[in-house]
């Protein structure tokens, strides 16, 4: 698959998460009309105690997911299940055992908490200087993929510029690159995949220029299995902004991967 032909996205979230809006079947029709050939539904787990919905009772899911694949299958999309771990090396015996008892296709992992704080909330970066929370932001993505294990993909890894760009928070990779750089060489020796997250490709004064930088760092320790993923947490955000992740791929010299190839499951 080459970089004009994203036809793939393992991470979005059906109404089983609780910040969900759409129905897996929902999602599946949407992906289908989109040309999408592979999705994965990877639900929240969470076990931080501010996060206080817990898990998805994924008996039910399993059993949706089947069902659906029955359905979408003779149609050309294929349907697999997967779980985004928030922070599975704080949470090593939980994320453990919730892998070990379903059979998830997908298992992302993703920094969703920084000092005790969401990364998504401006009280991540009160009180602190903005090159310090992102130093630690990343270097806490690099002990995630070190001593995760169970997992297949790093996901939205530069989410922490989000948050920092609507706060004014300037970023230069350039600043941090011996910390980015390990943490991405990391990934690559781990056979982790990388996540290109389109969420928020389009917002504007963005972190475009920073972000096809760490890629092609990415490129250079070795990474090469990149996953474009929406992050879709209701159906009219699945496939949003693939022209910008094209680009960002292709200016790192890097193509996107399907599953049997990103995550060595074949």
């Amino acid at each position: 698959m080459n970089a004009q032909e994203i036809k793939t996205d393992y991470h979005m979230h059906s109404t089983f998460s609780v910040d969900g809006q759409d129905t897996i079947e929902t999602l599946c029709w949407r992906a289908l009309a989109l040309g999408l050939t592979e999705i994965a539904i990877t639900e929240h787990a969470e076990w931080h105690p501010q996060w206080h919905a817990g898990a998805p009772a994924f008996d039910d899911y399993f059993e949706e997911i089947n069902r659906l694949r029955s359905e979408f299958g003779p149609r050309g999309l294929t349907l697999y299940s997967g779980v985004e771990l928030g922070n599975p090396h704080e949470f090593q015996a939980q994320a453990r055992e919730l892998v070990g008892r379903y059979p998830f296709d997908v298992r992302l992992a993703s920094l969703h908490w920084l000092y005790g704080e969401n990364i998504h909330d401006a009280s991540c970066f009160a009180g602190r200087e903005p090159l310090d929370v992102y130093a630690d932001y990343f270097s806490a993505v690099g002990h995630m993929a070190a001593e995760s294990s169970n997992i297949d993909v790093i996901a939205h890894f530069d989410r922490i510029l989000w948050r920092g760009t609507l706060l004014g928070a300037a970023f230069r990779p350039q600043s941090l690159e011996s910390i980015i750089r390990d943490t991405l060489a990391t990934i690559a020796w781990r056979g982790l995949a990388l996540e290109l997250n389109t969420k928020l490709l389009n917002l504007n004064p963005g972190w475009r220029s920073a972000l096809v930088t760490m890629l092609q760092w990415y490129h250079e320790e070795g990474g090469r299995r990149v996953v474009v993923n929406s992050d879709a947490h209701r159906a009219s955000q699945i496939g949003a902004n693939l022209e910008q992740a094209r680009l960002a791929l292709s200016e790192a010299g890097l193509q996107p991967a399907t599953l049997q190839s990103a995550l060595s499951l074949a």
